[in-house]
């Protein structure tokens, strides 16, 4: 179940993207993310080559796509369905009302690490403990089901231990200071943003790794599930998760 922070408002992704890029100690981490309108996409496109459609206020991976620009040919994926346009307008137009009824939210794409040529992510988990200071309570990686876009649990994704995914791209000593500077990048998001949820107990931070190894944080969750946790063979991060769920 999702984490039962009591929030008094909500931000959508553009909402929480716009506050966060105001500090500096989180900006360089944070993917260009703009209103998903045909020109915002068209620039992106030409900028990044690929980018992320996905609904503002969404959670679990639902309604996300993907757009890439190869040449003169536009290619959309969405969970395993990949379809072709000769021009962005061709890519854009079906799906117009349903990117403005959802409000969508167009993000910069980002080339993720793989392993068994599938992407994965990391969840950072981020708690207040009993003195009120956030603190990093579990790191997990998410492992996208082949030929899926997304890493979600809920969309078929495979949570596994971290230093599983990293090991054929660092060593063993390359990987605990990885770990600890992904772990500071998730704990200085939820500070950030906490400055504005202020009733807010925990943070799930979303992290992408590029194949440069540098750290995107792709959202940061104001009710983050703890169940990708519980599926670990190992239930040390799931239990401290809990425990300090009571504080």
């Amino acid at each position: 179940m999702g984490y039962r922070n009591k929030v008094k408002f909500k931000w959508g992704k553009l909402g929480k993207y716009r506050f966060m890029k105001k500090y500096s100690s989180i900006r360089p981490y944070l993917p260009d993310t703009r209103l998903a309108t045909k020109a915002n996409i068209g620039s992106m496109l030409e900028k990044y080559g690929t980018v992320y459609l996905k609904p503002d206020e969404g959670a679990s991976g639902y309604g996300i796509y993907k757009l890439t620009k190869k040449g003169d040919q536009y290619i959309l994926r969405s969970g395993t369905t990949t379809r072709y346009y000769h021009s962005l307008d061709a890519a854009y137009r079906p799906h117009h009302q349903w990117f403005t009824r959802y409000r969508y939210v167009a993000q910069q794409g980002i080339r993720l690490l793989q392993h068994n040529k599938r992407a994965f992510d990391l969840r950072i988990m981020v708690q207040k403990n009993k003195d009120k200071q956030f603190e990093v309570t579990g790191i997990i990686g998410r492992l996208a089901k082949q030929g899926k876009i997304v890493t979600n649990f809920h969309s078929g994704g495979t949570p596994l231990p971290v230093e599983n995914l990293l090991s054929s791209h660092l060593t063993g000593d390359e990987q605990a200071s990885f770990i600890q500077t992904m772990e500071q990048i998730g704990k200085e998001a939820s500070v950030v943003l906490g400055h504005s949820y202020r009733s807010n107990k925990a943070f799930g931070v979303d992290i992408a790794i590029d194949n440069d190894m540098k750290p995107w944080i792709l959202e940061v969750n104001t009710r983050p599930d703890t169940k990708i946790f519980r599926a670990l063979k190992d239930k040390t991060m799931y239990r401290r998760i809990m425990q300090y769920a009571k504080y």
